[in-house]
C-alpha cells in the first residue's frame, strides 16, 4: 500500500510517499480503507519534537513511521472476535498512538478503540475532526463547564479552539472567541456570543472577568490572561507551552491545589466513548468540521509545511481517496 513514510525527525522534506506492507487485522481489530485523514499540530510536533517530545515519540527517531491520528474510511476486513463492525461500514475516529497512523491507504484500529459508525450523509473529509474536539472536550469536562459560566477561548479558529467554541455552546456556556480579523465570521458562525479581533484590540484588557480562559493554540500566556480571570477562575492550556512555560505554573497550581492553571489531558481509555459522544453532537447539528485546506496524499509534505506555518483554521484534510458523490448519496 502507499503511505506517507517518516523515517527520521526533520522538516517536511523528510516526508516521502512510499510503498509499505498492507496491515492485517489482528483479533479484535478492523482494517480500514482510509478515505481521509489530517495533518495537525500533533503531527508537526511529532515530526519536529523538542527534548520532552522525544521522550514520548522516540529519542533518536520516531517510534512509528506513519503518522496521522484522525481517520475516516470504510471497513475492509475484520479480525477474530469483532462483533459490532463489519466490512462495508463507514467509520470515523482516531488511531492509537502506539501503532502506525492513518496517513496511508490502510490502517488497523481496535474495535474497542476510539472509532464509531459515521453519521449518515457525512462526507469523509468532514468526519476527520476527532483529535481537536477530544482535547477541547477534555478541558471543558475537567471544569464541568455549563450554563451560567463565561469562557474566553483564545485561538478559537484552530482545530481545538473551533471545537471548544461549539462544545462549550452545546454545554450552555457564554463564549467569547478571540481570533484574527480573517476568522471573525467563522467564530460567529460557530456560535460565539462575542468575537474579539486580537489584531485590532488588546483582548487582555476587556475589563471583563471569566470563569475560564482556554488557551487553545499555544500563542499567549497565563501572565497575560490572568487579569481576565475571576477570583476563582481557571486557565486551561492545550500543551506545556513554548519552552515549557506552563510547567512551573502547573507545579504551583498542584502544590496550591487550586487548579488555577491546568493542561487537561484526555482520560486514558476514554476515546471510544468520546467518539460516540461527538457523533451525537454532529447528528444534533451542534458540531461541524471546519476544513481549511484539502491536499491529496501525494502532496502531504505541502500540508505539513502549511500546518507548520501556524496559520491554519480548523483542520487540514488529506484526501487519500476522493469522495464518490454516488457513494455519499447512497450513505444518506
Amino acid at each position: 500500500m502507499r503511505a506517507a513514510v517518516i523515517p527520521r525527525y526533520g522538516s517536511p522534506d523528510v516526508v516521502q510517499i512510499g510503498d509499505v506492507s498492507k496491515p492485517a487485522p489482528a483479533a479484535g481489530e478492523v482494517l480500514i480503507r482510509v478515505h481521509a485523514t489530517t495533518v495537525n499540530r500533533t503531527d508537526d510536533g511529532e515530526l519536529r519534537p523538542g527534548i520532552l517530545g522525544r521522550l514520548f515519540f522516540g529519542l533518536t527517531r520516531p517510534r512509528r513511521t506513519i503518522f496521522g491520528l484522525d481517520v475516516a474510511g470504510v471497513v475492509e476486513a475484520v479480525g477474530a472476535d469483532v462483533i459490532a463492525l463489519k466490512p462495508g461500514d463507514r467509520v470515523f475516529g482516531m488511531c492509537p498512538h502506539q501503532g502506525n497512523g492513518a496517513q496511508a491507504e490502510y490502517v488497523c484500529v481496535p474495535e474497542s478503540g476510539p472509532i464509531a459508525l459515521m453519521p449518515a450523509g457525512l462526507g469523509f473529509a468532514d468526519a476527520v475532526v476527532c483529535e481537536g474536539a477530544y482535547y477541547a472536550d477534555s478541558g471543558l469536562k475537567k471544569f464541568d463547564v455549563g450554563p451560567g459560566h463565561k469562557i474566553l477561548i483564545y485561538g478559537a479558529s484552530g482545530a481545538i479552539g473551533s471545537s471548544a467554541v461549539q462544545l462549550a455552546k452545546a454545554r450552555g456556556a457564554e463564549v467569547t472567541a478571540v481570533v484574527a480579523t480573517r476568522h471573525l465570521e467563522l467564530a460567529r458562525s460557530l456560535g460565539a456570543d462575542r468575537v474579539i479581533d486580537y489584531t485590532a484590540e488588546d483582548f487582555s484588557r476587556l475589563g471583563e472577568r471569566f470563569d475560564f480562559v482556554f488557551e487553545a493554540v499555544g500563542k499567549t500566556s497565563y501572565l497575560r490572561c490572568r487579569r481576565l480571570l475571576k477570583p476563582k477562575g481557571r486557565f486551561m492550556a492545550t500543551d506545556a507551552g513554548p519552552w515549557g512555560q506552563y510547567l512551573p505554573l502547573l507545579l504551583w497550581s498542584a502544590i496550591a491545589r487550586n487548579d488555577r492553571v491546568v493542561v487537561p489531558l484526555p482520560p486514558r481509555g476514554g476515546g471510544h466513548a468520546f467518539v460516540a459522544f461527538l457523533k451525537t453532537r454532529m447528528e444534533a447539528g451542534q458540531f461541524r468540521a471546519v476544513v481549511d485546506r484539502t491536499y491529496p496524499l501525494d502532496a502531504i509534505a505541502d500540508a505539513y509545511r502549511y500546518v507548520a506555518a501556524g496559520q491554519k483554521a480548523g483542520i487540514v484534510v488529506i484526501e487519500v481517496v476522493a469522495d464518490d458523490p454516488l457513494e455519499a448519496a447512497q450513505a444518506r
